[in-house]
């Protein structure tokens, strides 16, 4: 399946899941302008879920119902000119800010922390995805990931490694018994304020 997104912003709204890892809290706290991650917590953008196995781990929150959508989603008004206008749907934290989970959708990978490896599939973000086709263009980075390309930039090559370190520890933790509240504290709370992270180039 290939994918061309049209930024139409339905898949940021709904009631889609948008798992956050601690690199994803950094970024969107220092692009809104948080001292802390403990900010996005605090104004309910982010909240714990423990839906995946019992494990907390944060997620945007979104409104409620078919029509909520992710509080990061900005609606803008695409004038056609041929008496259709259409309303787009783009991130605040486009392109250099958005979650790890958002820059590789729709494509999705698995990850076996006994070993390391990972697998990589395709989910559509919606029915009638008008992304999604037989003929189009392939998300360019997650292309090179699958093909072993060396132009995959460096940054994104370093995000995955880090969000795969954090799952590893998520589960280490959950092991030795800590509760979910001090794991919250531990993991996700930090520092955000003058984090200098530059994903500019995976677009």
């Amino acid at each position: 399946m290939r994918f061309d997104c049209k930024c139409c912003g339905e898949c940021c709204r709904g009631d889609m899941h948008v798992y956050l890892n601690p690199d994803d809290l950094g970024l969107i706290a220092g692009c809104l302008g948080y001292k802390s991650t403990e900010s996005l917590f605090d104004e309910k953008i982010v909240i714990i879920d423990t839906e995946k196995n019992g494990a907390p781990v944060p997620r945007l929150r979104f409104g409620t119902g078919k029509t909520g959508c992710c509080q990061l989603l900005e609606n803008r008004l695409d004038e056609t000119g041929d008496g259709f206008d259409r309303l787009t749907g783009l991130c605040r934290l486009h392109p250099g800010f958005k979650p790890l989970v958002c820059m590789l959708a729709p494509y999705h990978r698995s990850v076996d922390l006994s070993d390391g490896t990972e697998s990589w599939g395709f989910t559509a973000p919606l029915p009638g995805c008008p992304g999604c086709y037989a003929a189009g263009s392939f998300h360019a980075e997650v292309y090179r990931l699958h093909s072993g390309d060396p132009a995959i930039s460096p940054g994104l090559k370093d995000r995955l490694n880090r969000e795969r370190d954090f799952y590893r520890k998520l589960s280490q933790l959950m092991e030795s018994g800590i509760s979910n509240d001090e794991i919250t504290k531990m993991l996700y709370f930090f520092d955000a304020d003058g984090i200098e992270l530059d994903f500019t180039e995976q677009q």
